[in-house]
């Protein structure tokens, strides 16, 4: 059984819990995930089955789309709602506020990880550091956020609410751009949702629910990995080098 599998993960489980699930149903035992999604977050995860493991590094750089609610006046330490609150204030922005910031996050941008988060510093994943208390530097990374559209904006609890339609590069934090809009507005800011739409070519309306999963369900409805792959190049191998192309030599174009 090789292939993709496209799952509309619930809040709650980790991405890890989900391939454990689709592991023990399928029998497979070669499963993997093509970019995580936080516990709380929701929908498209992309899960590869078998020979389609190989193709992971391709589908990790696709650009995904997300559909996330900011709340801002808080701070957390995770930069979602889950944290524990470190800032909050009781300013309530205007939506032409907002969008006077938010050209500024467009394009290629700078991030810093956050601490919750499975970066790496020295070997060591930053959430493992996180549980320990301990707070590191961490270098910036440069991600592109293609489009960052503003779908909905109002006031609730005293606080200001906005959801955004977001498609971004792979790597880039959701939560870490809710978090710097806020503090560009000087007002804090925290992701209270997310849910992500598309990853790629693979749409939300792909995927398939983890509940009540079977083994001919996932028959049913696995991608081939020819399907997968269709939207990248290719390139035609004549015979004289076929072998080397298989051992993962690089050959000349011609």
């Amino acid at each position: 059984m090789d292939g993709i599998l496209i799952i509309n993960k619930p809040s709650g489980p980790t991405s890890h819990d989900i391939v454990d699930v689709i592991r023990k149903v399928s029998g497979i035992k070669k499963v993997g995930h093509a970019g995580t999604l936080d516990p709380m977050a929701t929908g498209v995860l992309v899960i590869l089955l078998g020979k389609a493991t190989k193709i992971v590094r391709f589908l990790e750089i696709e650009p995904k789309e997300y559909i996330a609610e900011a709340l801002f006046g808080i701070d957390t330490d995770t930069q979602d709602i889950t944290g524990n609150i470190i800032k909050e204030s009781n300013a309530i922005i205007s939506i032409n506020d907002l969008k006077a910031v938010m050209p500024k996050f467009i394009g290629d941008i700078l991030q810093i990880p956050p601490m919750a988060s499975a970066v790496k510093v020295g070997g060591v994943p930053l959430y493992k550091l996180a549980r320990k208390g301990k707070i590191v530097e961490r270098p910036e990374r440069k991600v592109r956020i293609y489009s960052l559209e503003l779908s909905e904006f109002f006031v609730a609890g005293g606080k200001s609410h906005a959801i955004f339609k977001v498609v971004c590069s792979g790597g880039t934090y959701i939560r870490t751009l809710v978090h710097d809009i806020g503090s560009r507005l000087g007002v804090g800011a925290t992701l209270k949702s997310l849910k992500r739409t598309k990853v790629g070519i693979f749409s939300i309306s792909d995927s398939i629910n983890v509940e009540n999963l079977t083994q001919n369900r996932i028959r049913e409805h696995l991608i081939s990995l020819d399907k997968s792959l269709k939207h990248l190049p290719e390139a035609v191998v004549i015979d004289e080098v076929v072998g080397l192309v298989l051992n993962g030599q690089e050959v000349a174009e011609q």
